[in-house]
């Protein structure tokens, strides 16, 4: 009797990472299939995609994608999105990493209260901070601007970034701390030299989250952008998608294929940071 429950044990443990493994082969499947299936009409005919839009292409082409930027200024929406990011990107990591620093290293005045704040905007949905958020670029005079953008972007960066950080210089041992003070470093010192190395995935990871929020929003740059030359790749893709019927599907779908290339080659890049972060201290050894 007990030979055979041991033998159930080991069938079952053997068969539940099998079982686990399909399911998560099945959501990996679908979803990257609208993602294949995008790129699949990005290369067919207008004609193509109207009588099977689930078919492949008989003769693919580009001509979607040469559509896309003959009709539209794609290229400079691509230059407004990427300066946009990238200066999202630095600040986000500049900011989160002083300020996690600061939580988890230095004590002041109202300090818990402060991140409990931080934490607290966590769970506020973003369509209820963007009419505050507009009303103050328009007092600020910033908006229609990169700084417009680039601004609220970074603040909607900070919470979880913040948290990012700070749980992970929570995990950095105090003797790191306390042997840059016997080699008298200073408080700026100890943490250039000594901590942000350490947080490398950390780090990695808020540069993706900042890239991938940045580059994908679109309610508040169409709010908040009102001249052409400053539209953004999603600004630019909505007003494309709205003259589908002009200039057909193939070049909206192309565009989108350009658009979603950024966010996946980021992600891949940084994947491996990206999950050591998740593991809290996952760049501390030793």
């Amino acid at each position: 009797m007990a030979d055979t429950i041991v033998r159930s044990r080991t069938r079952l443990r053997r068969r539940v990472p099998r079982a686990a493994s399909w399911v998560l082969w099945g959501y990996g499947v679908i979803s990257i299939y609208p993602l294949v299936w995008l790129v699949i009409q990005s290369f067919r005919q207008d004609g193509e995609i109207l009588r099977s839009p689930w078919g492949l292409p008989a003769s693919p082409n580009l001509n979607g994608y040469l559509t896309a930027f003959q009709t539209t200024p794609l290229a400079q929406y691509f230059l407004n999105s990427l300066l946009v990011t990238l200066s999202v990107v630095v600040l986000s990591v500049v900011c989160c990493a002083g300020a996690g620093y600061a939580f988890s290293r230095l004590r002041f005045p109202g300090s818990n209260a402060v991140f409990a704040t931080f934490l607290g905007v966590l769970v506020v949905p973003a369509p209820v901070l963007l009419l505050p958020v507009f009303l103050i670029s328009r007092d600020l005079g910033i908006l229609n601007s990169y700084v417009g953008l680039i601004g609220p972007y970074v603040a909607g960066t900070l919470p979880i970034g913040v948290y990012l950080m700070k749980t992970h210089f929570d995990a950095i041992p105090d003797s790191f701390v306390e042997a840059a003070s016997i080699d008298r470093a200073s408080p700026w010192q100890t943490f250039r030299m000594v901590m942000l190395p350490l947080i490398g995935p950390a780090a990695a990871t808020v540069a993706v989250l900042a890239f991938m929020a940045a580059w994908n929003e679109y309610i508040y740059a169409l709010v908040s952008i009102h001249s052409p030359e400053l539209f953004t790749l999603p600004i630019g893709i909505a007003d494309l998608g709205a003259k589908k019927f002009i200039y057909g599907y193939a070049p909206v779908f192309g565009a989108m294929v350009l658009t979603a290339l950024p966010v996946y080659i980021a992600f891949v890049v940084a994947q491996r940071s990206f999950i050591q972060s998740l593991t809290i201290g996952g760049g501390v050894k030793g």
